[in-house]
């Protein structure tokens, strides 16, 4: 994040000098509904849902947090400004991700 927020270029590849591109998906690319179907029942099936960086308002992958709270699990929406999902959470983090990030990843390690 420090990266993008500084300015620097895009890392390229060693080997074929492409650019490095996140596995995220862009406004407009469709998506894989195999990788869908696992989200969906990823969020079914899990205790703990974190959502971080996101406005949630992008269907069908915003579906994956109330199907994860109607299922039990317990929900974190990690953010910068609020979101129309808010009300699911049990828990609204309304601030830098990068310093929350680390933060909630401390917590989870130190669990046994």
């Amino acid at each position: 994040m420090a990266r993008v927020v500084a300015g620097d270029s895009d890392p390229r590849c060693e080997l074929c000098s492409g650019i490095l591109k996140s596995d995220t998906i862009l406004f407009g690319q469709p998506l894989d509904q195999d990788v869908m179907a696992r989200a969906l029942e990823a969020s079914t099936n899990c205790e703990v849902f974190i959502a971080v960086g996101s406005s949630l308002s992008v269907f069908p992958a915003a579906n994956t947090l109330p199907r994860a709270k109607n299922s039990g699990a317990k929900v974190i929406i990690v953010n910068g400004q609020l979101t129309e999902m808010d009300h699911y959470a049990d828990v609204v983090v309304n601030s830098e991700i990068s310093e929350v990030l680390p933060q909630i990843c401390g917590v989870v390690k130190s669990r046994p």
